[in-house]
């Protein structure tokens, strides 16, 4: 009953606070646990503890004659250009151990490892944020981590609701999203590839996007629909096309989308139009197990006709005596010759369109800063981007600065589309790297400034990644499929899954996932809500508890017991591998106490276990 009191007072009482004051030693020869040669009393250790600290950075309040923030970049020129005109003051720069954590998390989704801990708070590199932000994007868990953020974006899974790619067609674009995150293609590059490539979608991986438009139990005219849906939603960030394929905006969108009120269901008919002579015939490979693929081609002929009265839309009928829609896109007008490749066509004008930067950037920036500069981040409303232009009353501007998002977009074009660079750009700026303590009183006004840094919950993959690395026991989970082609070699980190609903080979893994609300990317969006589920599962679910334990070969606890038998710097070993700062003061003092009296290896599981079940865990600041 005692050892359960004492979990309880650790995860309520000593790591109480999700924000917490992070110190560092002031060098690392005078490592704080090995100054002391002997463990006397609690008490005593805990005032020589707190002599030999001595904080880098602290999260002090801003002063109202502290000095400008400074500006790394235009970001930072535009951010906090717009605070001072109009006398906001933005939160201080996040100490070094906080910003640490969140580059990791939002770069590669994985938490820092204690010697990386050490080694960043002990760089005196007044550069020091450039070069760990160049040393993490483009390495493995980048581009792990950045697939994942595709395959999500482009909803590549085995199966779904209008179509099933099997086990193949879905490493395929797997590995096709992963190899050109590799070779850091440019972003219209890649665009253009998955709007036009033809071929076998068990080899050619970037086919699996047109064959993810998919739309069965109707005329072929759902289908090319359900491509022009996929290209505004993905590419353009308009997810307004959806509705107006079935009718026209006027008193459907009046409240929702100003550019959607004013356009016709015949104007959409032009975009679907650049499918209408894509073929992609379903061919039947095995039926035991089943597996089908598609080959997808361009034909030289065939037409989106006005013809239909059954499928998934309101029947399509002639106007004014035409049956047959030419393409034409709907965003500027822009029209192709009759002999042209149609999807290589519309590639080039999608990528070529602003908005095509403008959709990327705003999904990027909302995957690194919380917050995008349109919510939600697929529900562009075209009539309400240009700051130069406003919507009149009662309309307002859409985006939270849209200067800087134009700016962005521009920035991005001028450079190539280059992903990299735009991610650099974003988590270099001082922007980026603010405290999530606001100095003061926060206002609800304050959020379209970006005047602090906002908390995210962890994704699921992230989570059980973190859990993975903090507790040093890796899982192996195997990707290959009775009659795959193509199957994915075994896996140990969640952020290597291929899609949402992996790993199937560990079923408990798979719920556990799941309890975070990963999505199925078909018809279950991803959510950052939290539930009592998800408590329940970082307490007792054998994912979690199987890794804290002394017997575990290679875990963090046992290495700490091998390594030493003082308390303090058990106790910093474990604040360092999981929630990756120094513990202060007072949770020493308390942690102490517990390893006191239920012993190192008792009161180290117990500890992990508590800062595993710790909102600072699951949370990035």
């Amino acid at each position: 009953m005692r050892s359960v009191a004492l979990i309880v007072l650790l995860s309520l009482t000593v790591l109480g606070s999700s924000a917490v004051n992070c110190t560092y030693l002031q060098n690392p020869s005078e490592f704080l646990y090995s100054a002391h040669a002997h463990w006397n009393a609690v008490s005593e250790r805990t005032d020589n503890v707190q002599r030999a600290l001595q904080p880098v950075v602290t999260r002090s309040a801003a002063s109202a004659d502290a000095p400008p923030m400074p500006r790394k970049n235009f970001i930072d020129e535009y951010i906090f250009g717009r605070m001072e005109r109009d006398g906001i003051t933005p939160a201080p720069l996040a100490d070094d151990q906080i910003f640490l954590r969140r580059l990791f998390l939002d770069l590669i989704g994985r938490i820092p490892s204690p010697d990386q801990v050490r080694a960043f708070a002990y760089d005196t590199n007044t550069a020091k944020r450039d070069v760990i932000v160049d040393a993490l994007i483009g390495n493995v868990e980048f581009i792990n981590k950045w697939t994942m953020f595709f395959g999500d974006l482009f909803k590549n899974n085995t199966t779904a609701t209008n179509v099933t790619r099997y086990f193949q067609g879905r490493d395929a674009f797997y590995l096709y999203l992963k190899d050109a995150l590799t070779l850091n293609k440019p972003y219209n590059q890649i665009a253009g590839e998955l709007i036009a490539s033809d071929g076998d979608n068990w080899v050619d991986g970037a086919t699996n996007w047109v064959v993810g438009g998919t739309v069965p139990m109707g005329p072929v005219q759902d289908t090319y629909d359900g491509q022009a849906v996929n290209t505004a939603q993905m590419f353009l960030g308009i997810n307004a096309v959806d509705c107006l394929l079935c009718h026209d905006g006027a008193r459907h969108l009046d409240t929702a989308n100003l550019w959607g009120s004013q356009q016709t269901r015949a104007s959409m008919w032009g975009l679907a139009a650049f499918f209408a002579r894509t073929r992609m015939p379903r061919t039947v490979v095995s039926q035991t197990p089943l597996y089908a693929k598609f080959v997808v081609s361009e034909a030289t002929t065939g037409e989106y006709q006005l013809n239909t009265t059954t499928g998934n839309r309101n029947p399509r009928v002639p106007q004014d005596r035409v049956v047959n829609v030419a393409p034409k896109y709907p965003f500027t007008g822009e029209q192709i010759p009759a002999n042209s490749n149609r999807r290589a066509a519309l590639a080039n004008i999608v990528t070529n369109d602003p908005q095509f930067a403008r959709a990327i950037v705003n999904y990027i920036w909302e995957k690194l800063m919380v917050v995008a500069f349109v919510t939600p981040s697929n529900g562009f409303d075209l009539a309400r981007l240009d700051p130069q232009h406003p919507p009149a009353a009662p309309w307002a501007l859409q985006p939270t600065n849209p200067e800087l998002l134009d700016a962005l977009a521009q920035w991005f074009r001028n450079n190539s589309y280059d992903l990299r660079g735009l991610m650099s750009l974003i988590v270099k700026s001082n922007a980026y790297q603010l405290s999530s303590q606001y100095p003061g009183t926060w206002k609800p006004e304050y959020v379209p400034y970006y005047a602090r840094r906002f908390a995210r919950r962890l994704d699921a993959e992230e989570i059980h990644d973190a859990i993975v690395k903090a507790a040093g026991v890796m899982p192996t989970y195997s990707l290959d499929y009775t009659g795959s082609t193509y199957p994915l070699s075994p896996v140990n980190w969640a952020m290597e899954l291929p899609d949402t609903v992996e790993p199937r080979s560990n079923a408990a893994v798979a719920q556990f996932l799941n309890a975070f609300s990963r999505g199925d990317r078909d018809q279950t969006r991803r959510d950052s809500s939290a539930s009592s589920l998800q408590a329940l599962n970082m307490m007792n679910n054998a994912f979690v508890m199987n890794r804290i334990h002394n017997a575990n070969n290679g875990s963090t606890v046992q290495q700490l017991l091998r390594q030493t038998t003082d308390p303090l710097a058990i106790i910093e070993g474990l604040y360092l591998a999981t929630l990756n700062h120094f513990p202060t003061p007072e949770e020493i003092t308390i942690a102490t106490s517990v390893m006191r009296r239920l012993g190192n290896q008792r009161g180290a599981e117990s500890l992990q276990w508590a800062l595993l079940n710790k909102t600072e865990f699951l949370f990035s600041y």
